[in-house]
């Protein structure tokens, strides 16, 4: 019931609305809470947006998470006021990095499905648009918009329609290519891709702003990034440590 009067407050007044999708016992859950909810910044914004909070541990809870194909947490979902899925935003991104795509959200921001399908056929995206699908939950979407097994493809299809000169974006985009590349199955890195991904370890100030993806998909980029047992591979395990280890 009180997920149903969120979404109806949110048609009603024509705001969107943010489900946060959580657990008190999950550490990256409380890491939002602790670097993101009690920004003053986001207090403030809140007012643009209904929101409502679902505890994956609560009686029926889980009913709840399959109505909205939400599972890993946490998980942020930005929707329309009537109730399409704008995007899945990144719990464990920078804080300022997620204000940043709440802010181009409640811009005006368009469904993720009909954002996709333009960029799929190549039409024009603004910059807003291109982050904000470098920037969506790819790894813990479960809504259908694309199937695990075309994760990878889809990923590295992004990239390469990605504008160049916006370097954050097209970054992000070939990380999270190479970081869903299910054992190297995915992109398949060429001699600028690997340089790309040797300038955000080497560099804390842009291992920073890519962290999340660091972090989570550290197996996997190396895995695509480098062949078995050589020393390309040594050596980027070194650096990935080292970028890590900074973290």
């Amino acid at each position: 019931p009180e997920v149903d009067a969120a979404f109806a407050r949110a048609r009603a007044t024509g705001k969107p609305l943010l489900l946060y999708w959580g657990a008190t016992w999950c550490p990256p859950c409380n890491q939002l809470k602790a670097t993101l909810f009690n920004r003053q910044d986001f207090e403030a914004q809140s007012r643009a947006f209904v929101a409502v909070a679902i505890d994956g541990d609560r009686p029926g809870a889980q009913k709840l998470g399959a109505r909205f194909k939400v599972s890993g947490y946490p998980t942020l979902v930005l929707f329309t006021p009537q109730g399409s899925e704008i995007t899945r935003l990144p719990g464990e991104a920078d804080a300022p990095q997620v204000m940043a795509l709440l802010q181009a959200g409640l811009a005006g921001g368009r469904p993720i499905a009909a954002v996709l399908a333009d960029a799929r056929a190549g039409k024009p995206l603004s910059a807003n648009e291109w982050r904000v699908l470098s920037f969506h939950s790819w790894d813990v979407d479960d809504s259908g918009l694309v199937a695990a097994a075309d994760r990878p493809a889809l990923l590295a299809e992004l990239a390469a329609k990605s504008p160049a000169g916006d370097g954050e974006t097209s970054t992000r985009l070939w990380l999270k290519a190479l970081a869903a590349s299910d054992g190297g199955k995915g992109v398949k890195p060429d001699a600028a891709l690997r340089e790309r991904l040797d300038r955000v370890l080497a560099d804390p100030a842009l291992a920073r702003l890519h962290m999340d993806v660091l972090v989570n998909g550290a197996t996997e980029i190396v895995i695509a990034a480098s062949d078995e047992d050589s020393a390309d591979r040594s050596a980027l395990v070194a650096r990935l440590d080292t970028a890590l280890s900074r973290l």
